[in-house]
């Protein structure tokens, strides 16, 4: 385990007596108090879930994508960000969030996975914070590296499908009408011209984005220390993606858990490792928690929702097992397995307009499942 101290480096020089004395005295101010609350603008809101500890909301960058969660950590000694969202005038959008309750700088950004939705931001701190520290595990920092910029570029590529189908959204607007002929509603005419305002402004920063990889990489576990304040980064492993990184704040008992839970309102399955997922869900229900926050969606206070989504997985990794044992295509599983009453304890997952979403979730789910018990991955 890495631990990081730089705030008082010159510890070391000082006698056991007086370290105590400076580390005592550190402690009694290094956490601000009478913070506000919360602070918000048009598409986000900044939120505090424990003393000097905030959660970033946000609304999705367009009709395609979100924006991940962040995570603000205040001390004297400077702040602690966790993910830095898709675009960058978003991140820059949440640097003034994070000004309005302190005037401390951004001293480290944590990426808990290599997700564009969550790193692209970042040149925003950067620009606005020089030498910052930006973090990841090991191996997602070469996927963050190469998948960032395959991203920008193939989306912003003259004869690319993302220009293609905003193209034909503009043409909706132009003729108000749908691709059959059939004319829009008011409701849909307006939903569609901010859809175009949105992928014509994430195409323009996707164009020249600035891939920002990290200065600091770490395998398996880090503990910074922050102001006095503990800071502990757990690589998870495969979850959500090849490592998911968990940033645990035990005096607080605060934990953010980036994609490995996500209620947006589903979780997000595709591409992922649903056989060791339920392993980390498990190990995440034993961190004591007052608050809990997601990769996307609303902050929790409890593992409720976390034993949820382990159970999902239980459910279609055993139903999966069982299929396969009785000789069925993949196709086969995808068309006949179904995890509705998995769905009908969960309160988030019953929405009636989430149907279609929940069944292209499932047979996603199955897929990486599906090679997942069969040793292929997944």
């Amino acid at each position: 385990m890495s631990i990081i101290a730089p705030r008082f480096p010159s510890l070391l020089l000082f006698s056991p007596s007086a370290l105590l004395g400076c580390l005592a005295l550190a402690g009694s101010f290094a956490f601000p108090r009478n913070l506000p609350a919360q602070a918000r603008d048009a598409g986000a809101r900044m939120e505090r879930v424990a003393e000097n500890v905030y959660a970033i909301i946000h609304d999705d960058a367009t009709d395609e994508w979100p924006h991940g969660n962040t995570g603000v950590v205040v001390t004297d000694a400077g702040v602690l960000v966790i993910d830095a969202t898709y675009l960058p005038s978003r991140a820059r959008a949440d640097i003034a969030l994070i000004r309005s309750v302190t005037r401390q700088q951004v001293r480290y950004l944590v990426y808990t996975h290599w997700h564009f939705d969550h790193n692209d931001g970042a040149v925003a701190y950067t620009e606005a914070f020089p030498g910052l520290t930006v973090v990841s595990e090991r191996e997602s920092a070469q996927f963050l590296a190469l998948n960032a910029t395959w991203w920008s570029r193939m989306s912003t590529a003259p004869n690319s499908a993302r220009r293609a189908a905003l193209a034909a959204l503009e043409k909706a607007v132009a003729d108000q009408r749908d691709s059959t002929g059939r004319p829009l509603s008011a409701d849909t005419l307006s939903r569609t011209r901010k859809a175009v305002a949105q992928r014509k402004a994430e195409l323009n920063e996707l164009a020249s984005l600035k891939v920002i990889t990290p200065n600091l990489v770490f395998d398996r576990e880090l503990t910074l220390e922050l102001g006095g304040r503990r800071i502990e980064l757990r690589d998870r492993g495969r979850a959500n993606s090849p490592h998911d990184v968990t940033i645990y704040l035990p005096d607080a008992r605060v934990l953010f858990s980036g994609d490995v839970l996500v209620q947006s309102p589903l979780p997000y399955v595709g591409a992922s490792w649903p056989v060791p997922w339920i392993g980390v869900l498990r190990e995440l229900e034993t961190i004591p928690i007052t608050a809990l926050v997601p990769g996307h969606g609303p902050v929790m206070h409890d593992h409720s929702y976390t034993r949820q989504v382990r159970e999902l997985l239980e459910a279609a990794t055993s139903r999966v097992a069982a299929m396969a044992r009785e000789g069925k295509t993949l196709e086969q599983i995808q068309a006949t397995l179904t995890l509705d009453d998995i769905r009908a304890r969960t309160p988030a997952w019953q929405a009636p307009d989430l149907k279609a979403d929940w069944e292209t979730n499932t047979k996603a789910l199955v897929e990486r499942t599906w090679r997942g018990v069969r040793g292929q991955g997944g």
